[in-house]
């Protein structure tokens, strides 16, 4: 464990070293233990290989032909084993065994089992020799891959964001993957397969001199003319890596802005963007092919020419008497493990040019002289309470040479706040992102107590700045993880004792592999960094952000759209019962009860859609989705036996007529588009198809399947109070009903997972914690309804002690990448609620998107401002008049920033003395 200790040690010293330019350097260095055992294992092979070359000499001389019985000899001797010393050491011989004495019939077969045996040590032998070398190549992949990405993190903010990310995935995952599969043969293969060549020629010279050296000129001619030719196999190959990377890359950057191409219709034109790069990539590999196969021929004709030499030199000196019959069966043997051993050697010779560009482009991509320094253990080292951030002859420039921020100096003493005012796109956002250290290529200087912000570690960084810019970089995940994220820092401590077998290997793996042991599921969170005391703290500062920026509620609102899934406990699920009992109850009592319209199992729920009316239960399978119920057999039989079909098309028909006349001149995005989108997702191309066909359709034949499909399936979204088409009478809801009663009743086995029938006692597995609260649908039509029946199902859930659980449900809600999946307000809060949740001493927040869409931006602002009491912060504005009374603000515009600093302003009237609620900026317009 010792040892272990102590490569972590080393793994955590040298992460801030650049990888080896050179291959082999870079593989010995991390793996010449491994390569020393594997090497030695075929050195030890190298006897028994030699011993498989003079065994079938003697089969043929001494058993066959009799040879070891010759002068009236009856009997041999058989596996006798002895010693001879060297003449310079005197000569003595060892008998170490007398072996066997055997006849003719028991020395063939003797020799023959001798052979047999040989043959499996030597398979054991490669056996081994691959598969350690088959590991050590894994490894070495494994830490080659991670070496990579851990360089990648230590590139500077601008480098990480001009990359592809398309094409440095391509690198890490599939460029070297060639060059792992490489690394296990850099020094084993040579060595092993010269072991074998050199042993089954110096076994070919010993039986005789010319047939060895006619087979040694033919293994030159291929060492020297195969690589000659494959040079231009090298060079098509390195074009084929780069097109290839470049074909990746483009696909990234389409697949990235497909929606915009799509809504330009420039789809033709990347089509044939691809297209072409495709063509050029077939015809680099096309010449390749070519290339590659005539060497292929070539070498293969160069290997088996030497065998026609053997039969026809070999056959005349044994006619000869210069070579007897036992040698030339035992050369054309030898032989026979010659050329493999000699065409892999110049197989990896290729393999070892090929791999060696590819290791040297992908390393040129990740090795920079410019990096960061990741961690050097000054994290913890505190800032005094109070200090100055000084900022001289700051400026930076883009790549064409312009200004993205002209001269500026200021010194901000700490703890303070500066507000930083501009348009989008102004200096503002430059000087942010070079505090918040997202930008370094800039020229001046910015020092945190005379402690230079370049020269800081990643990690030193990181504890002292919160920065939130203008554009959310969420990662995917919950809510939750986004916003622990910053406190994701805290190696875990490692378990010595009580680890499982499995457990185990993977943290032995792990080391010999190069990678940090430390599991990913262990608790990283560094709760002394953030200033609290243990998980309860940590929450509690997570609701109190929330509470800062107003979004707590959105949260809630998140866990009430959440889904109730199973396992469900039995207390989880006694409380949401008596939580849906309590707002039944607050409803009626608040004189509201008439905004729900409750589910019950013998009444037409007009505020539901019809699919909901007919199944009665929540679907936790697609199996009964409405856009194809029709052609599931069960639905089918029932819809058919309640003569549901027909009206329902009928209804369908009526909606596409109503629909298309009423979409007909509006803009794509109108409100009308969601109200009549009847849940199935149609596009208005698809409803002006099915008008025409149905102008064209003669009623007395049968609709096609498809139409008829999607016919019911428009009438099974529709909603009467929403929609108001007046499609739906008395005698089609006791219809219905019917339905939905034979629905129920007979519903086979096999689906008895896919339905969640509602029942008033039950919890509605697969429904969201909304629906399961309300049971029931808030009428359409009814104002404010939504937010009157919301209120009081907080109420009821505050209540029922339930407010928290539902909290940490929505906290639990997948962001999506970029946060896609948040409202807009979350996902401009969840970033700041990241850079502060860390405890920072100087926070950099860009809160201009947040404020644009609250309600109450001034209060917003100051709640933000007392939070962050004690730190230095930055506010990135747009708007001046929330920010009058701060004393120090840079005022941007373009990339020029003037400081005006001492011009504290109180306004006129004390907003605490105003009336709670009124929003800053009518304030500001009442005292203008």
């Amino acid at each position: 464990m010792r040892r272990i200790s102590e490569e972590i040690d080393f793994r955590r010293a040298g992460q801030d070293r650049a990888l080896d330019s050179n291959l082999f350097r870079y593989i010995w260095q991390k793996s010449r233990g491994e390569q020393i055992v594997v090497l030695l294992i075929i050195l030890a092979s190298i006897p028994f290989n030699w011993a498989s070359f003079d065994v079938p000499k003697r089969i043929v001389n001494d058993a066959i032909q009799g040879g070891a019985f010759k002068d009236g000899k009856t009997t041999a001797t058989l596996f006798d084993i002895s010693f001879h010393l060297p003449d310079w050491l005197g000569g003595a011989g060892f008998k170490l065994f007398d072996g066997f004495q055997v006849e003719q019939l028991g020395l063939l077969l003797g020799l023959s089992s001798y052979f047999l045996l040989l043959v499996l040590i030597n398979g054991a032998f490669k056996y081994v020799v691959n598969v350690r070398k088959g590991i050590l190549g894994e490894r070495m992949l494994r830490r080659m891959r991670f070496d990579l990405f851990s360089q990648l993190m230590r590139f500077r903010p601008e480098e990480i964001r001009s990359v592809k990310p398309a094409e440095i995935a391509s690198m890490i995952k599939d460029e070297v993957e060639p060059v792992g599969a490489f690394v296990g043969d850099a020094f084993i293969q040579p060595v092993f397969l010269l072991s074998q060549a050199l042993t089954a020629l110096v076994f070919i010279m010993a039986q005789s001199f010319w047939l060895g050296s006619i087979a040694l000129l033919i293994v030159l001619a291929q060492a020297i003319i195969i690589p000659i030719l494959r040079r231009e196999q090298l060079r098509l190959g390195r074009e084929r890596q780069i097109e290839s990377r470049a074909l990746a890359g483009r696909i990234g950057e389409i697949v990235d802005a497909g929606p915009m191409i799509q809504a330009h219709g420039a789809t033709a034109y990347v089509q044939a963007d691809i297209a072409g790069r495709l063509g050029t990539l077939f015809d680099i590999r096309y010449a390749l092919y070519k290339r590659k196969f005539a060497v292929k021929f070539l070498n293969n004709l160069l290997a088996q020419v030497t065998p026609f030499f053997f039969y026809a030199i070999g056959g005349f000196f044994a006619l000869q008497g210069r070579l007897d019959i036992g040698q030339l069966v035992a050369v054309i043997a030898a032989y026979r493990d010659l050329p493999p051993p000699i065409k892999e050697l110049i197989d990896w010779d290729q393999q070892r040019n090929d791999v060696t560009i590819k290791y040297e482009q992908v390393i040129s991509q990740f090795n920079s002289d410019d990096t960061l320094i990741l961690g050097n253990g000054d994290a913890a080292d505190p800032l005094p309470e109070r200090g100055e951030i000084r900022i001289d002859a700051l400026q930076m420039l883009d790549n064409r040479g312009q200004p993205l921020l002209t001269p500026l100096s200021m010194t901000v003493p700490r703890p303070g706040v500066v507000a930083l005012i501009g348009p989008h796109g102004a200096g503002k956002d430059v000087l942010g992102r070079i505090l918040g250290r997202q930008a370094t290529n800039y020229t001046g200087r910015v020092s945190i107590d005379g402690t230079p912000l370049a020269e800081m570690s990643v990690e030193r960084a990181s504890h002292l700045i919160g920065y939130a810019g203008d554009e959310p970089e969420l990662i995917a995940g919950t809510i939750r993880d986004n916003i622990l994220l910053p406190l994701k820092r805290h190696r875990p401590t490692l378990k010595r004792d009580g680890l499982s077998e499995r457990e185990h290997r993977r943290f032995v793996e792990s080391i010999r592999s190069g990678n940090p042991p430390f599991p990913f599921d262990a608790d990283w969170t560094d709760y002394e960094g953030a200033g609290v005391a243990d998980n309860a703290a940590l929450v509690s500062r997570v609701s109190e952000l929330l509470d800062v920026l107003g979004v707590r509620e959105d949260i809630y609102q998140l866990g009430l759209g959440g889904k109730v899934m199973p396992p469900l406990s039995e207390g989880a699920t006694a409380r949401i019962i008596a939580s849906r009992q309590a707002v039944a109850v607050e409803l009626e009592r608040a004189d509201l009860g008439n905004l729900i319209e409750p589910f019950v199992l013998d009444r037409y729920n007009d505020n539901a859609t019809i699919a909901e009316n007919l199944i009665f239960g929540t679907r936790t399978t697609p199996r009964f989705d409405s856009a194809t119920l029709l052609f599931e057999p069960y639905a089918h039989a029932i819809l058919k036996a309640e003569a549901l079909i027909e009206p329902l098309a009928e209804m369908g028909a009526r909606i596409v007529a109503t629909v298309v006349e009423i979409f007909s001149g509006l803009p794509q995005g109108h409100a009308l588009f969601d109200r009549y989108s009847f849940g199935v997702g149609f596009a208005f191309e698809r409803l002006n198809e099915l008008a025409d066909i149905l102008s064209k359709q003669d009623m007395r034949a049968p609709l096609d399947p498809e139409t008829e499909r999607d016919l019911v399936a428009l009438a099974l979204g529709y909603i009467e109070p929403k929609h108001r088409l007046n499609l739906i009478d008395e005698r089609l809801r006791r219809r219905i009903l019917r339905a939905r009663a034979s629905f129920r009743l007979h519903l086979p086995a096999d689906a008895a997972d896919d339905i969640d029938f509602y029942d008033p006692e039950r919890v509605m597995l697969g429904a969201s914690v909304r629906d399961n609260l309300m049971f029931g649908r808030v009428g359409y039509g009814i104002a404010d309804a939504e937010r009157r029946v919301g209120e009081v199902v907080h109420q009821a859930l505050a209540r029922s002690g339930l407010e928290e659980a539902l909290y940490r449900l929505g906290l639990a809600t997948e962001a999506g990448i970029r946060g896609r999946h948040l409202p807009t307000r979350l996902r401009h809060a969840v970033p700041i609620v990241q850079a502060l949740i860390k405890g920072p001493r100087v926070a950099v927040l860009d809160v201009t998107g947040l404020l644009a869409i609250s309600d109450e931006p001034g209060e917003v602002l100051s709640r933000l401002r007392r939070y962050c009491e004690g730190m230095t912060l930055f506010l990135l504005l747009a708007d001046a008049s929330l920010v009058e009374d701060v004393p120090t603000r840079v005022v941007f515009h373009g990339a020029t920033g003037t400081v005006r600093q001492g011009e504290h302003r109180e306004p006129a009237n004390d907003a605490r003395a105003e009336a709670p609620g009124t929003p800053a900026l009518e304030r500001m317009e009442a005292r203008s």
